[in-house]
């Protein structure tokens, strides 16, 4: 097969280890969100919240590379090899947008907490995106390392 060369090799070895690298932000993430604690009269733990800004804009840092790199090395070449194949890594490519604006619209809501009114609402809004985000992550990484565990 044409696209096991060793250079695909190398940048498919390449895209696991950042799935693993991943996996660990995306623990590190649920970990701070869970830290981020707040009443509606006492704020009682914000320093949660430094580290979900921290594990978020890493992670809005490295997904984009992540996603363009894999869907350059791996999916296109693996597209070819079948129409199932093919059908799988469009439904891959079409989840990295998906995963993509609702890691930007954490963002956003992370750049707004320290504007917020109603803090509590805010803390809880973020905790439900971050939470979402991280699940949806986590399960896209999980089908990618299954289905395509023959090339990576």
């Amino acid at each position: 097969m044409a696209t096991l060369t060793a250079e695909f090799r190398a940048e498919t070895e390449r895209i696991h280890k950042e799935h693993l690298a991943l996996e660990q932000l995306l623990t590190d993430l649920d970990v701070a969100l869970d830290r981020l604690i707040c009443y509606s009269e006492v704020f009682t733990d914000m320093a949660g919240a430094d580290e979900v800004r921290r594990c978020g804009r890493l992670l809005a840092r490295v997904l984009p590379d992540h996603c363009r790199r894999e869907e350059a090395t791996l999916l296109d070449r693996v597209s070819d090899v079948s129409p199932q194949l093919r059908a799988f890594c469009q439904e891959m490519r079409q989840e990295h947008a998906v995963v993509l604006a609702r890691l930007q619209r954490l963002t956003a809501t992370l750049d707004e907490l320290d504007r917020a009114e109603d803090l509590s609402e805010a803390i809880w809004h973020l905790k439900e995106q971050g939470k979402e985000l991280t699940a949806e992550l986590r399960r896209h990484i999980s089908v990618e390392e299954r289905e395509l565990s023959g090339f990576l």
